[in-house]
């Protein structure tokens, strides 16, 4: 900012009779100009890339969030696999042995 007020005073300071004075002025006029711009350039794209980062770690973050959950659902869903393969274990235990004993009564009363 400094640099554009410099030159801008400069700019309104430099009488027309003093051309020979005021060519090495103006250029150096010119590259401070041309150095303000590009710094200007160059905070718009820091400003752009800083609101990038925020940005993607937000998505980051809802990422983990979502990933969070789906472990939390795959962990409940391993419990209740083993809950099912235990009930499947102690259904298929009472069924042979109700079986069994059906079986043995058939074959004790000679229907068999």
């Amino acid at each position: 900012m400094k640099v554009f007020l410099i030159a801008v005073l400069f700019s309104l300071c430099i009488p027309a009779s003093h051309a020979e004075i005021g060519a090495p002025l103006q250029q150096l006029q010119n590259r401070a100009n041309a150095a303000y711009e590009q710094m200007m350039q160059a905070r718009r794209e820091a400003d752009n890339l800083q609101k990038d980062v925020a940005f993607a770690e937000k998505q980051l973050q809802a990422a983990k969030e979502r990933l969070a959950e789906r472990e939390k659902n795959l962990e409940t869903a391993r419990q209740k696999s083993v809950e099912a393969a235990r009930r499947l274990e102690r259904a298929s235990s009472q069924w042979k042995e109700a079986s069994d004993i059906l079986e043995r009564e058939w074959q004790q009363s000679g229907r068999y």
